[in-house]
């Protein structure tokens, strides 16, 4: 159980030095200038942050209880209500390009470029929509062409910053994620994540780099 893998995180304090030196590393390679501020963070206390933690709705194990096929993946993201909700994507054929739900049809035809597609996203745990979606959607499309299966404890991440990378990590691997596709954008906000918690991440720097990696 996490509660249980979370009491023995005191007792692997000395690995957060060498997943930061890793992180350090990707972002050397992104070569994007940020090694004084990656290095002055590390230097920095962690605030504590007595902030309510954004509800979550209905947690169950869905990464690891899914059944997925090609052209469906499952990813976490903020909704509309400001809850963190588990969605899936489902990509199919079809003679023109659909959304479900149709709310979602303009932001959807505004990622891709071309293509016929019936395309659903369904929230998993909650009533809302969502706007980080971009990555996820490519992903899925791409698996659907390719007629590629994503595993179901897979959880992708959209291409974007984030302000609340540790609320939307814990509701993954509290659902059954074993594996955290994250973009390089957010490589600092976890710099001093857990080592359990670092465990799970895998980053990417664009669409093709976490093809590469699925």
């Amino acid at each position: 159980m996490i509660e249980d893998k979370l009491d023995k995180l005191i007792e692997l304090n000395e690995r957060i030095v060498n997943q930061n030196d890793e992180i350090i590393n990707l972002l050397k390679g992104d070569d994007n200038g940020e090694k004084n501020v990656v290095e002055s963070s590390l230097a920095e206390e962690p605030e504590d942050d007595d902030e309510d933690v954004p509800a979550v709705n209905n947690v169950s194990k869905f990464f690891s209880t899914s059944e997925l096929s090609s052209g469906e993946l499952l990813f976490v993201a903020n909704s509309q209500d400001s809850q963190i909700d588990i969605y899936k994507i489902s990509v199919k054929a079809s003679d023109e390009l659909k959304v479900v739900p149709q709310e979602m049809e303009e932001e959807t035809r505004n990622i891709l470029d071309d293509g016929n597609y019936e395309i659903t996203i369904e929230n998993l745990t909650g009533n809302s929509l969502t706007s980080q979606f971009k990555m996820p959607l490519l992903i899925a499309v791409e698996s659907f062409n390719e007629n590629m299966s994503i595993p179901s404890n897979v959880a992708i991440l959209d291409d974007e910053s984030y302000v609340n990378i540790p609320d939307i990590l814990r509701v993954a691997i509290e659902n059954g994620a074993e594996k955290i596709y994250l973009s390089m954008k957010n490589a600092m906000s976890v710099l001093q994540a857990p080592p359990m918690i670092m465990d799970y991440l895998q980053f990417y720097k664009n669409k093709d780099d976490l093809l590469k990696h699925l």
